[in-house]
């Protein structure tokens, strides 16, 4: 299993550095093989005006925060609000309308009403195989492709112009590089609902993707459409 790993004090070095030289953050995450996303949020946790970034006292403080227990999200909390909104999100519910239908249905009820963001920040710290799973669960299958019990056994015919796996680039094997993304399918019960997801292969971040047509065409448009939405250097497929 794959997991974000934490900026190291070297890599706090290497960002002092470069800040010194007037390097963009875009730059530093670039040289970093991070997201900008995570040097930005570096540097606004640890750059202290008017002494500025220090990679000493930001190693110091983040040790220091890792040592604290995190407080528990609301999802992990409340087992029948988390039920709940799993099984909104099968149905292929945005966070946004998930939220608004809780409080709608629970209005009386604190311990059943959650607000989007806090979705999203649930979603997007799962590990990648633990969301899969439990959108499985909810969508009641086991397997992402239901097969037939009884059919005759065709001899495959072979991909024109296939590109092997072990071809792909090495920063892509690697993981050194943001931007190429993972992308697969989850079918629900009797194939009647389709729900994409879209994986980085650095940072972990997840995008589920609402699909209306069950096929590779329509999985295409909606991958392509939801990564236009994306910044260009999170764009290398």
């Amino acid at each position: 299993m794959n997991h974000y790993h934490r900026i190291s004090l070297k890599e706090r070095e290497e960002i002092s550095r470069m800040l010194a030289t007037n390097q963009s953050m875009r730059s530093i995450a670039r040289l970093l093989a991070r997201a900008p996303s995570s040097i930005s949020r570096e540097l606004r946790r640890h750059a202290r005006h008017p002494i500025g970034y220090r990679a000493v006292s930001a190693q110091r403080y983040a040790t220091r925060m890792a040592r604290k227990p995190r407080k528990k999200r609301l999802l992990e909390i409340y087992p029948k609000l988390r039920k709940q909104v799993l099984q909104y999100l099968a149905q292929l519910w945005s966070p946004e309308q998930i939220a608004k239908e809780l409080s709608l249905r629970y209005p009386n009820h604190p311990r059943m009403n959650i607000s989007h963001e806090s979705i999203y920040t649930y979603l997007y710290a799962l590990p990648r195989g633990q969301l899969k799973r439990e959108l499985i669960a909810y969508l009641r299958q086991h397997h992402q492709l239901r097969r037939p019990r009884y059919r005759q056994r065709l001899k495959p015919k072979p991909i024109q112009d296939i590109i092997s796996i072990e071809e792909r680039p090495s920063e892509v094997a690697t993981r050194t590089i943001p931007g190429h993304w993972e992308g697969d399918l989850l079918m629900g019960h009797g194939n009647a609902s389709a729900l994409g997801t879209l994986v980085e292969r650095v940072t972990r971040f997840t995008l589920l993707v609402p699909l209306k047509a069950k096929n590779a065409p329509s999985a295409r448009r909606a991958f392509s459409r939801e990564l236009r939405t994306l910044p260009q250097q999170l764009k290398r497929y």
